[in-house]
């Protein structure tokens, strides 16, 4: 495979690390929480994703050149209640989309969507959703994906 090649495979139980570093990457990046929180939330998240994994409610993929894994990505399916649109009683939540910084711009991160979003549409979900940061956002957009009526209330403790 030449440098410009991009691989995009399943992730794997043994790429739980990678994941949590993207994890990481990406929240830090947008400026989400101290590393403290950020620390907290990767230990919380290295206790579910085994399962997650295991279990298909978690589905990643991560993208390589060259061997290296430069980007990642997943979905995280959830019980949900079904709607008019929609009879299956699942949602699809697109999370921990990220391309470590020297790798951005080069259309990986679309790829990773792609791939996420053929898998989707594979499942039959109806809908796929996902909370974008800024600058996803532009990306998101050319995929396809609307602004919605989701609010959000929090109650935490946590800022």
């Amino acid at each position: 495979m030449n440098g410009n090649e991009i691989l995009v495979r399943q992730a794997r139980m043994e790429d739980i690390p990678i994941i949590l570093h993207h994890r990481l990457g990406m929240y830090e990046a947008m400026g989400v929480g101290d590393a403290e929180s950020r620390a907290e939330m990767a230990e919380a998240s290295a206790r579910v994703l085994p399962e997650a994994i295991k279990d298909g409610s978690f589905r990643g993929w991560l993208a390589e050149i060259d061997g290296k894994v430069v980007a990642g990505g997943g979905v995280f399916v959830t019980k949900w209640l079904s709607h008019p649109r929609d009879p299956l009683c699942r949602r699809a939540t697109v999370l921990n989309v990220y391309t470590h910084p020297e790798y951005r711009r080069r259309g990986i991160a679309r790829k990773i969507m792609e791939t996420i979003l053929e898998w989707c549409r594979n499942e039959g979900f109806a809908d796929v959703f996902l909370h974008a940061s800024h600058e996803g956002r532009p990306l998101y957009e050319r995929l396809g994906f609307q602004p919605g009526n989701e609010m959000r209330l929090r109650i935490g403790q946590k800022a």
